[in-house]
């Protein structure tokens, strides 16, 4: 089939000058094709996919679909009950689609749980353990992010969790979690409220499918609009230093054979580039904000510029912490945006270069806010797209 098509572009094609050249090179010799490449060589094309090629799976190796799930602590979600499981079940793949063995579930609350019902189990929860706090305390009391959250929701705990499909060929060994913020103390003045660092956690599940042993964990690092305008006061420290602490996390339990996986919201895009969505943030939500200047101005940041350097080292510091300990990115840009605001914040890192990378993609779940952009779905559920990815370990 893959060859008649081709055949069939080509004649179409023919009388485009160099069209003998082409044709000369463009058709594989059959003998020499992998019978599992056409699915992913003749792979569809959209932005928001990441397509790599399907090679054959070593007697020893398992798949492991991991998806990263931002419930944005409900302030979204609909109120036909019906309709939102609806579109979760068709999100987790329930038409037909890959389904995640894992979905690592962030600003979720440990008194609601709506992915039973489309066939996954709570596994470990942030909140049951005690190491959660309040939708309020986690806002730091902000006026208009409370009124988006539905009144009986705001006192209860927002925290990660990770559940696991039902009938999954991943059997759960160990389950845990860790605290992975500090105690640091935000000075306010200027708009902004004094107080604790709200508490990041990270959750984490051991799973076992023959002889492949992975560790999955999900974190939300600190970091968002109500943060980031503290940023000066040693944040960019903190976001590096909280997946340290993930992979210390990691390091302290972790097996000979165990792979590491971290998904999470890291609240940053991977490049922070020049024109792209982070400077553009800065430009519009952080540069002339009067809490960010005073701080620079006692921190000695007189420049525009150096106020802009900082600002892009606290962005991308959690990623820094990975290249350090020799960790990689699943996926890139390429995948598309995650976030309802044009950027790529969710991700999922690995600690083994041998794990294979066989498809990326998001699915979504929310409509862009910037850029008159037409509607990527037709039921919103959060503010985040999620991120399916499917590995060989």
């Amino acid at each position: 089939a893959i060859l008649a098509q081709a055949s069939s572009f080509l004649s179409a094609c023919a009388s485009l000058p160099g069209h003998e050249a082409a044709m000369a090179h463009a058709l594989p010799d059959p003998d020499k094709m992998d019978i599992l490449e056409p699915d992913w060589v003749q792979a569809r094309q959209e932005p928001e996919t990441v397509q790599r090629k399907r090679s054959k799976t070593c007697p020893d190796e398992q798949r492991l679909t991991v998806m990263s799930l931002n419930l944005q602590y409900y302030s979204s979600y609909p109120t036909d009950e019906a309709a939102a499981e609806k579109k979760l079940f068709e999100a987790t793949g329930g038409n037909g689609g890959v389904r995640p063995d894992v979905i690592a579930v962030q600003e979720g609350l440990a008194s609601r749980n709506v992915l039973s019902n489309v066939g996954y189990e709570l596994e470990v929860c942030a909140g049951d353990r005690g190491l959660a706090q309040t939708v309020r305390e986690m806002v730091y009391g902000d006026t208009a992010a409370l009124g988006a959250c539905p009144e009986h929701l705001r006192d209860q705990l927002l925290c990660n969790q990770i559940y696991v499909r039902s009938g999954s060929g991943w059997k759960v060994d160990d389950v845990g979690v860790a605290q992975i913020s500090s105690d640091l103390t935000l000075a306010g003045g200027e708009g902004r409220c004094s107080g604790r660092l709200a508490v990041r956690s990270v959750v984490w599940v051991r799973l076992r499918a023959g002889s492949a042993s992975a560790v999955v964990m999900c974190a939300h690092i600190s970091g968002g609009r109500f943060e980031d305008q503290y940023f000066v006061q040693q944040l960019a420290h903190e976001r590096n230093a909280q997946v340290e602490r993930c992979l210390e996390v990691f390091q302290g339990m972790r097996r000979q054979d165990d792979v590491g996986i971290l998904v999470g919201d890291f609240n940053a895009c991977e490049e922070y580039e020049a024109g792209g969505a982070m400077q553009s943030y800065f430009n519009f939500g952080i540069a002339s904000a009067p809490g960010v200047q005073a701080d620079a101005e006692r921190a000695g940041w007189t420049r525009a510029e150096e106020l802009e350097e900082h600002f892009k080292a606290y962005m991308v510091a959690p990623f820094a912490s990975l290249r350090e300990k020799d960790w990689r990115l699943a996926y890139g840009k390429e995948v598309g945006v995650t976030s309802a605001f044009g950027h790529l914040i969710d991700h999922v890192a690995l600690s083994s270069q041998s794990v294979r990378v066989q498809h990326a993609e998001v699915r979504h779940l929310t409509n862009q806010k910037v850029g008159g952009k037409k509607p990527d779905t037709d039921l919103v559920i959060t503010d985040h797209n999620a991120v399916v990815v499917e590995l060989l370990i």
